[in-house]
């Protein structure tokens, strides 16, 4: 019953030091630093993990909790006691966080050491190791806080990969020494054409070498090409020396020739020195020794005399002897192409044997009988070929008459026309000429199918003088313009600019073909033209580019979580319409610059659609913490009364630190909210009102107590101590300041000291005053005898509180100081006091109730 009354009747007052609860106090601490140390002795005894796990789980007391955790290592028990304590004790969280971060700080270091042994072992295996794959291994390793274990395991398996890489190393040197050993061998035997004794010993030995490294272990890491040019320098080398050896053999030969010709008794014949000498083995000319070849020559002039006739003599069988074959030569290939039909092969052997000279060298009976017959064969072939070459001809002829009708395109016609003379001249090759009425036949076709072709080549000259005049044209054109465009004092339209270039670079590409002769120079003189506007007209572009490249920027810039990107980016892209339309860029250069442009506006609008997203969802997530909230303040209607004011705080708390919810649902969650929110507050109030309500009660029920005893008191009798006292002590307690005050009040009324009953007397006047101030101020009637007496008091009450302002009694304080006043009274005060009390109770319930609502709480 009035609780801010007694709330501030409370501050006021002096608070006494009650030694009871101090003493309590002070046992209570002496009996937890007991406890304490108990539990602080029982974590030191602690043995195993498990037990201080389970320790510090039902340990109350910090110190304790953290000995205990000194003895936690392995990670289960760890996060166990980290998600435990992690809201209660900061100390321990903080060892436990520590300890699960150096863990997996060691794990993380174990987990990479263990994967750079595996690739270690990977590599090992490998059939050819690489010296990059090596040093990625050595970048990828860390021995900082490894275990020894996968420290000496990759410190082995390093050495095993080293030495591999000095065994490939060493295989390469070997390679590549054997390698230039064999070309400085081989250009050594060259330069000197001599090979000397041990040549072929060290050849050996090299390709020993070579085969010793092909059949190495790292073989696969030698570079392909030393083995193949090794096997092709030694191939080389080989045949050389074989040369060397023949041609020694030769030199050899040709000396003992010599000796022996030299030593010969009997008379020798230049012929036969020639043929002699031209049978033995060919020299270089680097190995022909000059000694021999003058001993040669001496000896063809020491037997050069030899006599005409014999010469003469032995000529003609010789000659005989040598034109015979030539005609059984001729007349076999002449029967054998007869025979395969091949009559140009056949008329090529005849017109050997026809160059022949048959009286000087007369062929044999055989012969001419061959000969007379296989050429009455060729003529038989010849008729054959000639009567087909002509049925030939006039098919080609019928042919060529025929192509106009075929309404073949000019390119087309041109080339069957080509190709007909082309099987026209092929014929005469096979067949012989051609009669002179088939081939004007064959001509005039011809010449006849070929006009359209003519014409259609004399309509492209003539299409290619006009394209030439165009040409020119365009380029006077060209220049035209751009000394009007250029030279004038006005600013250019470079839009325009822009658009003629491009207009008449179209056009230039437009015009058809033009002759080959005059193309080159009309390229560059339109090339010079256009440069003089495009020159110009790109540096105006690099300046738009520029700009270009300046609104990228600054839409690559703009946040995206302000209200205003939106506009921004609008305003951005409708300036960047604006220059597009001002000034064009080149196709590429306006489809890059585009495309960066639009990218970095959709990155913006991507990124508010994110944050759009992210924030439709932190609404949802609001929503669903207000819809639990409301949820849960409406099951607090059944829970006990004293816990509904915690539960009331920490709602309007949580309430209070909530987001935004959808707007859709706003209107509603607030109004579910305030429907619970006022459903418990008016169960408080209900419950407060009823305390009220009995705090009135007792505090009449003491009230008329004390008014009983300080009765008896002024009848002089002497109260019973005993009997009050049991009375009292039936009756519930009050608020503290009015507890305090009527106990007082009825602790002195039991004692009666002395002039007690004389006091009670004595103050009736004042109570009486009090109690017409206390109806003045509770706004209730006074008796009708005491209205001048109420009047004179009214004015004294209004004056005193205009005085004081907001320090004036109101009507709670009154209420106490009248409760703290001894005096007798009768039982029309005695009913006017107990009127005050109830009446003035809905006042106090009125003010506590505007105190306790929403709104003031928020003020």
């Amino acid at each position: 019953m009035f609780g801010f009354l007694f709330k501030r009747a409370e501050r006021n007052a002096p608070q006494p030091v009650i030694a009871p609860q101090a003493a309590l106090r002070a046992e209570t601490r002496q009996v937890s630093d007991q406890a304490r140390q108990q539990e602080l002795q029982q974590a030191q005894g602690l043995a195993d993990e498990a037990a201080a796990v389970a320790f510090i789980l039902q340990s109350a007391f910090a110190d304790a909790r953290l000995c205990a955790a000194q003895l936690v290592q392995s990670q289960a028990g760890l996060e166990q006691v980290l998600q435990a304590c992690r809201n209660t004790d900061r100390r321990v969280a903080k060892l436990m966080q520590g300890r699960l971060d150096s863990t997996r700080q060691q794990q993380l270091i174990a987990g990479k050491a263990a994967a750079s042994v595996a690739q270690a072992q990977r590599l090992q295996q490998e059939q050819q190791l690489m010296p990059n794959q090596v040093a990625e291994l050595d970048r990828g390793w860390d021995a900082k806080d490894v275990p020894a274990e996968l420290q000496q395991q990759f410190s082995q398996l390093r050495a095993m990969l080293a030495d591999r890489l000095a065994a490939q190393a060493d295989l390469q040197r070997s390679a590549i020494g054997a390698l230039g050993s064999v070309r400085a061998l081989h250009q050594q035997i060259k330069t000197a054409m001599a090979a000397e004794p041990h040549s072929q010993q060290q050849l050996d030995a090299l390709e020993s070498q070579m085969t010793a490294c092909a059949s190495h272990a790292e073989a696969q890491t030698l570079p392909r090409h030393l083995a193949a040019e090794f096997a092709q320098e030694a191939q080389a080398l080989r045949k050389l020396l074989a040369d060397l050896q023949q041609h020694q053999s030769a030199l050899q030969a040709r000396s003992d020739l010599l000796a022996n010709w030299e030593a010969a008794e009997e008379a020798l014949t230049p012929d036969t020195l020639k043929a002699g000498w031209s049978a033995l083995p060919k020299l270089p000319p680097a190995l022909l020794d000059d000694s021999l070849e003058q001993r040669y020559q001496a000896l063809l002039k020491q037997h050069a005399v030899v006599a005409p006739n014999k010469a003469q003599k032995t000529r003609a069988p010789v000659t005989e002897a040598s034109e015979r074959p030539h005609i059984d030569e001729a007349l076999d290939g002449l029967e054998k192409a007869l025979e395969d039909g091949a009559l140009q092969v056949a008329m090529d052997f005849d017109k050997t044997l026809r160059a022949i000279d048959f009286k000087q060298h007369k062929p044999s009976a055989a012969q001419n009988s061959r000969l007379l017959q296989a050429r009455a064969e060729l003529a038989r072939l010849q008729g054959w070929a000639r009567w087909g070459g002509n049925v030939s001809r006039e098919e080609l002829t019928k042919a060529a008459q025929e192509l106009p009708q075929k309404s073949l395109a000019p390119a087309e016609l041109a080339k069957k026309i080509g190709s007909l003379r082309a099987r026209w001249k092929s014929l005469d090759v096979s067949s012989g000429p051609a009669p002179k009425a088939l081939w004007e036949g064959f001509d005039s076709a011809c010449t006849s199918a070929y006009a359209p072709v003519a014409a259609h080549f004399q309509e492209q000259a003539e299409q290619r003088q006009a394209n030439q005049g165009n040409a020119r044209a365009l380029i006077d054109e060209v220049l035209q313009y751009a000394q009007a465009a250029l030279l004038t004092e006005t600013a250019q339209d470079w839009k325009a600019i822009a658009q003629f270039c491009q207009q008449k670079q179209q056009a230039w590409k437009n015009l058809g073909p033009i002759n080959r002769s005059e193309k080159k120079t009309l390229d560059s003189s339109f090339a010079s033209a256009i440069q003089a506007l495009q020159a110009p007209l790109a540096q105006q572009q690099a300046g738009e580019i520029a700009r270009r490249e300046q609104l990228i920027t600054e839409a690559a810039q703009l946040p995206a979580n302000q209200r205003d990107t939106a506009d921004r980016v609008k305003e951005l892209q409708q300036r960047w319409q604006e220059q597009a339309k001002a000034l064009p860029l080149p196709r590429q250069d306006e489809q890059e610059l585009w495309l960066r442009f639009r990218s970095a506006c959709d990155a913006i609008f991507a990124q508010r659609k994110e944050a759009a997203s992210s924030a439709d969802a932190e609404r949802r997530d609001n929503l669903r913490l207000r819809e639990e909230q409301c949820a849960a303040l409406e099951a607090a209607l059944t829970r006990p009364e004293a816990e509904l004011p915690k539960i009331l705080q920490q709602a309007q708390q949580e309430w209070a630190r909530g987001g935004q919810v959808p707007r859709a649902v706003q209107v509603q969650i607030e109004a579910r909210y305030q429907a619970a929110l006022g459903a418990l507050q008016a169960r408080l109030e209900q419950g407060r009102r009823q305390a009220a309500l009995a705090q009135a009660d007792a505090l009449r029920d003491k009230l008329v107590l004390c008014q009983q005893i300080e009765a008896a008191i002024t009848a002089a009798e002497i109260p019973a101590e005993a009997d009050w006292r049991g009375r009292w002590q039936l009756l519930p307690q009050l608020a503290p300041a009015f507890e305090k005050v009527v106990a007082a009040r009825f602790e002195r009324a039991l004692q009666n000291a002395s002039g007690y009953a004389a006091t009670l007397e004595s103050q009736r006047p004042l109570l009486q005053q009090e109690l017409l101030r206390a109806e003045i101020l509770a706004g209730i009637d006074s008796p009708p005898a005491l209205s001048r007496e109420r009047l004179q008091l009214q004015v004294e009450v209004l004056q005193a509180s205009l005085k004081a302002g907001g320090a004036a009694k109101n009507i709670e304080q009154q209420l106490l100081h009248i409760c703290e006043l001894p005096a007798a009274m009768d039982e029309a005060t005695l009913q006017r006091l107990l009127q005050l009390v109830a009446q003035a109770k809905p006042a106090a319930d009125k003010a506590n109730g505007q105190k306790n609502t929403p709104a003031s709480r928020g003020k």
